[in-house]
């Protein structure tokens, strides 16, 4: 997907969507999950949760493409679970709420990635993404938690629920992670964490570019980067609006 048009620059996309499933056999289902997604490019795994999954993309530079194949594959997932499934936010307050994570980057027009990151120099292109997506985040979180309950995974949050605006690298207590990528810096990206199961994913991908653009457009600076669990009060970070009537 182009976003910058004069500059050529394209977003790459991929997905994590958590997610419950209750009254089958695990294996079971995971068979059955894999069989109907794996031709789409996903993945579905356990995820730490009792009674938690996850379900990974491929990536993708067609958003259209990955929004169509998305929801095909809740479709599929349903009929695995044999209905038995709930994509909620927050389903049960006692246990880990259920993400719908978004790991994105942007190469230019000979596929060289504009990310980069390490512990002495970040790209301007990542610093003004993650700038832009931090000034703008409380203003789209009526898209990332876009009903009354889905705020319920932020008003009782584990400790990988994002309730401040925050970055770290690898660091899944922040709402953008940069995810460990070893010495394959082809591979460097910002994971936003802040969007919850139950979301829209076409309106999250526009808002996030929508923020992405205007950091990189306007030079944003972003918060300091957080080192430890971002919602401790020693970094003083925004908190994020965590009440629908906000």
């Amino acid at each position: 997907m182009i976003i910058l048009k004069d500059y050529e620059i394209r977003a790459v996309c991929g997905i994590e969507l958590e997610f419950y499933v209750e009254g089958v056999e695990e294996n079971l289902f995971l068979k059955n999950a894999r069989d109907k997604i794996s031709p789409l490019g996903f993945l579905c795994e356990r995820e730490n949760s009792v009674d938690q999954y996850e379900v990974k993309s491929d990536c993708y530079r067609n958003f259209n493409d990955l929004i169509k194949h998305f929801t095909l594959v809740k479709e599929l997932l349903s009929e695995a679970a044999g209905g038995n499934i709930s994509f909620k936010a927050k389903p049960y307050l006692d246990r880990a709420g259920s993400a719908l994570n978004v790991h994105i980057n942007l190469i230019d027009s000979n596929n060289n990635n504009l990310f980069y990151c390490s512990e002495q120099n970040y790209s301007d292109y990542l610093l003004h993404s993650i700038g832009g997506l931090c000034a703008m985040m409380n203003k789209h979180m009526l898209f990332f938690a876009p009903n009354d309950d889905s705020y319920l995974r932020f008003q009782y949050p584990d400790i990988h629920t994002p309730t401040t605006v925050s970055w770290g690298v690898n660091n899944r207590t922040a709402a953008i992670r940069i995810p460990n990528f070893g010495n394959d810096f082809k591979k460097c990206r910002l994971e936003h964490r802040v969007p919850g199961a139950d979301c829209d994913l076409e309106k999250v991908l526009e808002v996030i570019i929508e923020g992405m653009v205007f950091g990189i457009m306007n030079k944003v600076t972003p918060p300091n980067r957080v080192y430890g669990v971002a919602s401790d009060s020693q970094y003083k970070m925004e908190v994020l609006r965590i009440n629908s009537k906000n």
